[in-house]
């Protein structure tokens, strides 16, 4: 994986064997150490050639301290940097027994990576600001098409209830118009035919029934059809 290194320049003023012997207690990985320079390493698991994934180095010179850590391709070396930003400064702290390191050599680097978290905010606030706009954007337009829906079914429900109270009238009408069902108006029918010796007034059945004429004759039909009765002809 790449690498980026932080470089501070300061001045080295004591004997790291000390600080050697301190940081061989934190669970580094290498620790190298000679009377001017010391290196400690830190890895994280190993690639299939068994090749250290290094997490970060860190090299005490005679006039600086170097930090450089890995980073992944889908992972920023800024982003990175962030995450091992609260190490970074753990180290300089117990190292500055043995330096003399200037807060301005330690500003920069701190101040680079404030102005990129900065960044990163504006650009989160700028696309949550986007994504709200959008989603209030389809809230409108889905509770729109819900209203319309809502006004739609409303008009449909009336227009529902109003076929079937003409339904009901329709059957109370035809209720009234036929006056009796199909095998009772062809009984009536027929036992007036067989008192009336084979004979039926039309009009006088209908009245004394309080059938319609028209209904009556569809019985007389029914009758016919059936075979109950034939047309006499004239």
């Amino acid at each position: 994986m790449p690498e980026e290194k932080i470089s501070i320049k300061s001045k080295q003023k004591k004997n790291l064997k000390e600080l050697a012997s301190l940081l061989s207690d934190l669970g580094f990985t290498k620790i190298s150490y000679s009377p001017k320079s010391l290196l400690v390493e830190k890895a994280k698991g190993e690639d299939l050639h068994g090749n250290p994934y290094l997490e970060y180095r860190i090299e005490f010179n005679l006039d600086s301290i170097d930090f450089s850590y890995s980073f992944s391709a889908k992972r920023s070396k800024m982003a990175r940097l962030l995450h091992l930003m609260p190490t970074f400064l753990n180290i300089v702290q117990v190292s500055e027994e043995y330096y003399d390191i200037k807060p301005t050599a330690i500003f920069s680097h701190i101040n680079s990576v404030l102005s990129e978290v900065s960044k990163m905010l504006d650009r989160d606030a700028v696309e949550l600001s986007t994504q709200l706009t959008e989603v209030q954007a389809k809230h409108e337009t889905l509770n729109t098409k819900y209203q319309d829906i809502l006004r739609s079914s409303e008009a449909n429900t009336r227009i529902l209830l109003e076929c079937e109270r003409k339904r009901d009238e329709l059957q109370k009408k035809l209720g009234t118009l036929s006056g009796m069902s199909d095998d009772l108006l062809k009984e009536s029918l027929y036992d007036w035919v067989k008192v009336h010796g084979g004979t039926i007034d039309v009009r006088e059945f209908s009245k004394s029934n309080s059938v319609a004429i028209k209904r009556a004759e569809e019985g007389l039909n029914l009758l016919i059809r059936d075979g109950y009765i034939r047309r006499r002809l004239e």
